[in-house]
């Protein structure tokens, strides 16, 4: 697969959410083939796949929040005043 190509996250819940119906109601052969067939198109590992067929594809939320992006961080770690002379400095070099 080509990198245009690749399955978001939430396009790849979609496509297992309806797989999961007919999985649960397979026999063991139409399972093999339907977890390759998964396989191939999520490029997820087999038994990944197994877990999430067998439990919920309900996405879990972040236990821990991210912290401060590095420009939320400079603003309070220097002040306004250096904020303001790095600004000066990035326009005087053309924002290189």
């Amino acid at each position: 697969m080509t990198m245009e190509d690749k399955m978001t996250v939430d396009e790849r819940r979609k496509y297992l959410r309806r797989m999961k119906k007919r999985y649960l109601q397979a026999g063991r052969k139409e399972k093999e083939w339907l977890l390759d067939e998964m396989e191939a198109i999520t490029e997820l590992h087999r038994k990944s796949l197994i877990r999430l067929m067998n439990g919920s594809l309900e996405r879990q939320p972040r236990r821990r929040q991210r912290g401060r992006t590095l420009r939320q961080a400079q603003g309070r770690l220097y002040g306004p005043e250096v904020e303001y002379a790095l600004s000066v400095i990035a326009e005087s070099w053309d924002y290189l």
